[in-house]
């Protein structure tokens, strides 16, 4: 099972990976692939594609990947997620 870092609103700028933000309610998810370097640009798509699109990412450069989710959403069935200190 993969394991991702857990990043806030703080820590995320300085965070030295990409970043799956993550929106929506308990009914939707989604979530956004922010690579390393760029800004959101709210293009949202089912959780579970912006995870795979990460580690897609994540195979070209080896860069770590954190979420950012500030509603608690993340179910725990795709991973655990451990708090990333700077």
């Amino acid at each position: 099972m993969q394991r991702f870092y857990r990043v806030d609103s703080q820590t995320a700028q300085a965070y030295p990976g990409h970043l799956i933000v993550v929106w929506g309610d308990v009914e939707r998810i989604v979530g956004e692939v922010v690579p390393m370097g760029h800004t959101s640009r709210g293009q949202t798509e089912p959780l579970e594609a912006a995870i795979h699109n990460a580690l897609l990412i994540k195979q070209r450069d080896a860069l770590p990947i954190a979420v950012r989710d500030d509603l608690g959403l993340w179910p725990p069935r795709l991973g655990q997620l451990v708090v990333w200190d700077p």
